[in-house]
């Protein structure tokens, strides 16, 4: 049976907020507007649109990422929310490159080798995303030893990382009350967008049969299913 670790922000994931340049699955088709988003005015239905991003985005056909029913609503009728699903589904590509590299790195540190490496989306209503990671490694050690050693080494990360959150979070403070001064004189305000929320979880499998039966089992509740959501 496969075992899983949890934890949130991975370090490759990480690397999406700052991530300018990344690889598009497909051209986006004679469908898009201006924004460079799929066309998502009242004249597309919730399936139709599902059913464009699905030509347009590798991702989305292959199955691999699935939308809450909300969310995708939502985006069949604003083109500013759907350009911000696309954007994000243009960057798939990339960051599953850089997790499976960040992977297959630390296994290797460990002897062994990623021979089977898959991931799940899962972008929920209010638009944050849950990614789970499906992977197999050869290697000298059981399954559990090293487990149990890249917990020790997340949990390593993640007290750096915290550590860094709150020289970064102080300096934003330190910014924000620049800001505020500067409001004050201006009289007048500035919105920053905020970025999807992605949550890592990984789990590994002995072998690729028990890994794709696994992500067969793997629930993704409130996802957008064509066949059920009809009335949308």
């Amino acid at each position: 049976m496969g075992m899983e670790i949890s934890n949130n922000y991975s370090s490759y994931v990480n690397n999406y907020n700052s991530t300018n340049a990344t690889k598009e699955t497909k051209a986006v088709s004679k469908t898009s507007d201006a924004s460079g988003a799929v066309k998502s005015a009242s004249t597309n239905s919730v399936a139709d649109y599902y059913s464009e991003l699905q030509k347009n985005y590798d991702c989305m056909s292959s199955g691999n990422v699935s939308v809450s029913s909300k969310y995708l609503q939502q985006c069949a009728g604003d083109s500013k929310k759907a350009k911000e699903l696309e954007d994000f589904l243009k960057k798939i590509p990339e960051l599953e490159k850089q997790g499976y590299e960040q992977l297959s790195a630390q296994n290797a540190a460990l002897g062994g080798k990623v021979t089977f490496y898959q991931q799940t989306w899962m972008i929920n209503d209010d638009g944050s995303v849950q990614s789970s990671v499906y992977s197999v490694t050869e290697t000298e050690m059981t399954n559990a030893e090293r487990m149990k050693k890249n917990m020790d080494e997340r949990l390593e990360k993640q007290k750096e990382k915290k550590e860094e959150e709150e020289k970064v979070n102080e300096r934003k403070e330190e910014k924000a009350e620049q800001q505020e001064k500067v409001e004050e004189t201006k009289g007048e305000s500035i919105t920053i967008p905020e970025t999807p929320k992605i949550s890592v979880k990984y789990i590994e499998a002995e072998t690729e049969e028990e890994a794709l039966a696994l992500m067969q089992q793997e629930k993704r509740d409130g996802a957008y299913y064509p066949r059920v959501d009809v009335s949308l």
